[in-house]
């Protein structure tokens, strides 16, 4: 059964930032039920995933976890050190950044077939980049980011949940209107996500988890032409 938490975004607590997702990651180490999980931190969508790590260590190991880093010379020098990584991990975590990058080193490295053989023992955990990765598709920011496009559009993640996704939500936002646009273009049902809120899911079920009560997780949709967004707390995922 797929164990996730996907989330939409929010500080981690990296420099000199407010740690907001602390809530959301308490539940992830829950979900584990394990006193001291191993957890794996994919940070291949970030350019400076070593700090990113650092980061995410420090904010894991507070909450009883061991951590491990898949770091990129351990993918080009021995592949087998990838496998066994994954293989004791109980949380894997996938870091934000680019979509796009992170896609594309997953598939050239096959470290996409080995989430996926595994991905029924494990907690999977997403952040931006990495909950798209984790989805059917998403919402994402990359071609922006890398000077090619001034749109935001739908990329293609690992199909481990088959929903799709748009992090980093806001009413009245760039990425709204974005989203609407793409749903009249593709008649979509999307799960949106602004920062500090998450999608828990357990095998065809969801629920929401909030690290700011004053944010949420909506369901997107258009009805007769006309874009709806439904607050979400729990259900099944459609």
């Amino acid at each position: 059964m797929i164990k996730m938490m996907l989330i939409g975004g929010g500080e981690i607590g990296r420099g000199a930032t407010t740690y907001e997702t602390r809530k959301i990651d308490e539940a992830v180490v829950k979900m584990s039920d394990k006193e001291h999980p191993n957890l794996l931190f994919i940070g291949l969508a970030s350019s400076y995933s070593d700090s990113y790590y650092d980061t995410i260590k420090k904010n894991y190991s507070q909450l009883g976890c061991v951590c491990a880093y898949l770091k990129k010379k351990n993918i080009l020098n021995n592949p087998q050190i990838v496998v066994d990584k994954i293989e004791k991990a109980d949380i894997i975590y996938f870091g934000a950044g680019d979509t796009i990058k992170l896609m594309t080193d997953l598939k050239e490295y096959k470290i996409d077939f080995l989430i996926t053989k595994a991905c029924h023992n494990k907690i999977l955990v997403g952040i931006s980049a990495g909950a798209i990765a984790l989805t059917r598709e998403g919402l994402s920011d990359s071609y922006i980011l890398r000077g090619e496009s001034d749109k935001y559009s739908f990329v293609n993640g690992l199909n481990l949940a088959e929903i799709c996704i748009c992090p980093h939500y806001e009413k009245n936002s760039k990425r709204e209107c974005a989203l609407q646009e793409e749903l009249v273009k593709n008649d979509k049902f999307v799960y949106a996500l602004e920062n500090n809120t998450a999608l828990k899911i357990t095998g065809d079920k969801f629920e929401v988890i909030k690290s700011n009560s004053n944010n949420n997780a909506y369901y997107c949709y258009l009805d007769k032409g006309k874009f709806k967004t439904d607050i979400l707390s729990k259900g099944n995922l459609v």
